[in-house]
């Protein structure tokens, strides 16, 4: 390592959502990263809007949950898709509103989160702003108009090179570990010589035109999320970024027509924009005309040595579903508990090839589903009425892909093959090794918590009510190797209450059984009964990929 290298424990490359919520959750495990990012500031752009249940419960983790959904307040009434042939006139009030989920969400997702309600919107243009903030005052530096120009790994460290692009200086940050959340067109990807498969480009390129446009009287009482608008002057995707003054308008480019995006200068978007609502003499102030080209694709590999893809680096979707932001901030939280533990020394640096080895076929199944819902959006947006429909093609209910996915690696001591059930949460999630921890309201300290809440930095052990012997027997391995473990007691007399003893059954275990948490919140091991007492330290040291 040259002495004029600064030296980090972790450079993260990219600024953007995932990347920002890779620093946020670093610094909740005592690392300070480095993140860079070329452009000089967080996206002008909203891009993904919805934050599905798993990213709302990672955010109330973080503690974030609240500031985002408030920032995201004015979308708090939008309700779901409505299909119109223009915005303005009778259409809109007539139409008929279809959501990704049922009109019992609240219900559906609250049976098995914490959070309060299946899903939030915030768009990521005032998400990132926030994440950004809460980074920084954990210790994390954010540096823009920052380019990496190389990168070399060695055998304990990645050197990556650095371009001002502001002075022109150039430098060097020598990382234990670095974090590409580096976009589609990642750069460190392509360093990696890694390669990327699936569907690729998905049709013609689209057309993203941010305006501003006072609608909130044409709207109110007929809030949205996204409204498909046909006519015969126009026709593209309408989608509220706060059911306002703020909106995009996706239109289509068609090749086959000989159309490119050079064809949508900024007056023409505006036009199409008026027809699309309807109101020709409408004032209209463009803020952007973005062109891009929807994918979808997965990298070849999600690790190489030292360096890890993450988000849109990893894996690219349609924006159908909304799966693309959500499933790369699971991939940052996913990773950044892991090096956590390693750069501290709790864990052996074999617990890193468990990311790779977790993430890499939750992205495959979450490309897949997003392909499922663009070729389908009727079932995604009709969820009720079209179960059979989406059982036979194998659309999986929002919920499940969202909290739904298993995890097999390593880190997990008997995982099961395969996911239980595309339709129901319940299955999925029933305290089985490789999924989510279950969600049960207990009272810690006089405060109702989720269970979720018992987690922190290491493992838990989530005991039933007759866990006292696993206290004690964790308690000696604490002593003994420092291993990173709590233990709680859940039941009518135990440090958490549950007055009616509830946890066992929903935990899949025995009054006398305990399952063994990850500090993501992922289920490690599962002992049924106390007889399980000697297998406790060895699933240990297997998760945490510690020798002997």
């Amino acid at each position: 390592m040259s002495a004029e290298s600064e030296r980090v424990p972790v450079l993260v490359v990219g600024a953007g959502g995932v990347g920002l919520a890779a620093a946020l959750f670093l610094t909740r495990q005592g690392v300070r990263p480095l993140v860079v990012e070329r452009h000089g500031s967080t996206s002008v752009y909203p891009r993904a809007t919805g934050l599905a249940p798993r990213t709302r419960e990672l955010f109330r983790e973080a503690g974030v949950d609240r500031e985002v959904l408030a920032a995201g307040s004015l979308m708090a009434r939008s309700g779901g898709k409505v299909v119109v042939r223009r915005l303005a006139g009778e259409d809109l009030g007539a139409a008929r509103r279809n959501s990704p989920v049922a009109d019992d969400s609240t219900d559906v997702v609250g049976a098995f989160s914490p959070i309060n309600s299946s899903n939030g919107i915030c768009p990521q243009d005032v998400l990132e702003p926030i994440l950004l903030d809460r980074a920084r005052a954990g210790g994390a530096q954010v540096r823009f108009d920052t380019e990496v120009t190389g990168l070399r790994q060695e055998a304990d460290h990645v050197l990556v090179d650095l371009l001002d692009r502001g002075t022109g200086r150039e430098s060097t940050v020598a990382a234990e570990y670095v974090v590409a959340a580096d976009g589609a067109d990642s750069g460190t990807r392509r360093r990696l010589g890694i390669g990327t498969s699936g569907p690729g480009a998905l049709g013609g390129p689209m057309i993203s035109v941010l305006f501003r446009a006072d609608l909130a009287e044409l709207v109110r009482g007929n809030e949205f999320v996204v409204c498909e608008i046909r006519n015969e002057e126009t026709e593209g995707l309408l989608l509220a970024i706060n059911n306002t003054d703020r909106w995009v308008f996706y239109i289509s480019c068609h090749p086959e027509r000989g159309e490119t995006p050079a064809d949508f200068p900024v007056e023409r978007c505006v036009s199409l924009v008026r027809a699309a609502i309807g109101l020709p003499d409408l004032e209209i102030t463009p803020l952007a005309v973005m062109p891009w080209q929807p994918a979808a694709f997965t990298a070849d590999r999600f690790a190489d040595g030292r360096v890890f893809l993450a988000g849109d680096a990893a894996h690219v979707m349609p924006p159908s579903g909304a799966y693309g932001l959500n499933t790369g901030i699971a991939d940052a939280h996913n990773l950044a508990w892991k090096l956590g533990l390693v750069l501290s020394g709790r864990a052996g640096a074999g617990l890193l090839d468990s990311y790779a080895a977790e993430r890499e076929p939750v992205a495959g199944f979450t490309v897949a589903q997003a392909m499922l819902v663009q070729r389908n959006p009727r079932l995604h947006w009709d969820l009720e009425s079209s179960l059979a429909e989406r059982e036979r093609i194998g659309m999986g209910h929002p919920v499940v892909v969202s909290l739904g996915y298993q995890y097999t690696s390593g880190a997990v001591i008997g995982p099961r093959s395969e996911l239980p059930s595309l339709a129901d949460p319940g299955l999925d999630l029933d305290g089985h090794p490789g999924s989510r921890a279950p969600h049960l309201w207990v009272t810690e300290n006089e405060v109702r918590k989720s269970t979720l809440d018992l987690l922190g930095d290491g493992f838990v052990l989530l005991c039933g009510p007759d866990g006292q012997r696993w206290r004690e027997h964790a308690a000696g391995l604490v002593g003994q190797a420092g291993y990173p473990l709590r233990v709680r007691v859940i039941g009518p007399e135990g440090d958490v209450i549950d007055p009616d003893r509830v946890w066992p059954t929903v935990a899949g275990i025995k009054p006398d059984g305990a399952l063994l948490v990850r500090p993501d919140g992922f289920v490690a091991w599962r002992a049924a009964d106390a007889g399980a007492l000697p297998e406790l330290e060895a699933a240990l040291r297997a998760v945490l990929a510690l020798a002997g």
